[in-house]
């Protein structure tokens, strides 16, 4: 799936269409093939293993949906904006010369696409049917450490005028690269193992994906606006294991992911006081 979709995208830019989608690598190609794949294959799965509906995965109606949402992203985002703060302060970062405003919009965009397609896949889906068979937390860590596997993986990236049809099979060896690299794992895996146990968190306690898909969009907002906007100055090698190449390596990160979940923790012990004391079996 992934070349077809990497030529369409180069030729819609090419067309002026979309034109951003010229400076997309490949290997992001790939990644949003995998999970449309994964989306599209685990409805004939739900209905093979006879689900009957949502409420079989353990997910209801929320009346509280919008506050749910803008508060996980007003969680997440915050921390993440500590967090570049402090690398700032630091001098491990610098602001870029011109800040990039009009890209905010692409970045918000991904950030809402990406955070629904994998909340309803991992949170929704995988940790749903874990449940009904397995006792909620030992689901959520099953669900949280195949998350962390499967975004640690990151392939080469493949020159645009090599892609081919076997492009997508050639990057899979180099996927698992970074786990050669013990800081790497135990920075990045930790992050996003934490991320995903607050994500699985907030969908037992409202019993929906809302606040998980804000607080998804929140990281995913704020990763990249710091990603675009910001220069390194120290090397990652010379800043580890305080802080890595990017916002989700690095003690300080796990450090900020930790914060996150504090916060949501406290919103649901003293502000949300109507949510679910304990997750259920689906």
């Amino acid at each position: 799936m992934a070349p077809p979709l990497y030529w369409g995208a180069q030729w819609l830019a090419d067309q002026g269409i979309l034109s951003w989608l010229a400076q997309t690598p490949f290997r992001r190609i790939f990644h949003r093939s995998l999970l449309i794949a994964a989306i599209v294959l685990l409805w004939p799965t739900i209905h093979w293993l006879r689900v009957p509906n949502l409420r079989a995965l353990g997910l209801e109606p929320n009346p509280r949906r919008w506050q749910d949402a803008g508060v996980g992203f007003a969680a997440s985002f915050t921390m993440m904006l500590a967090l570049a703060l402090v690398m700032l302060g630091l001098e491990i970062v610098r602001l870029r010369n011109h800040v990039h405003v009009l890209s905010f919009l692409n970045f918000a965009l991904s950030a809402i696409s990406v955070s629904f397609l994998e909340e309803w896949l991992f949170r929704g889906a995988i940790l749903g049917l874990l449940a009904r068979t397995m006792k909620p937390y030992s689901a959520l860590f099953a669900t949280s450490a195949l998350f962390s596997i499967l975004h640690f993986l990151k392939p080469d990236t493949v020159a645009p005028q090599v892609v081919a049809w076997y492009s997508g099979f050639a990057l899979i060896p180099g996927s698992f690269a970074q786990f050669s690299q013990p800081w790497l794992v135990l920075g990045g895996f930790t992050t996003l193992f934490c991320v995903a146990w607050i994500l699985g968190y907030s969908r037992f306690k409202t019993g929906s994906l809302w606040m998980a898909m804000g607080l998804h969009a929140g990281w995913v907002f704020g990763l990249k606006v710091f990603s675009e906007n910001t220069r390194r100055i120290v090397k990652a090698k010379d800043s580890l294991p305080w802080f890595g190449e990017n916002l989700y390596v690095g003690v300080g990160s796990v450090v900020a992911v930790i914060l996150t979940g504090i916060l949501i923790w406290a919103w649901f012990a003293y502000v949300r006081t109507d949510s679910k004391n304990s997750p259920q079996r689906g």
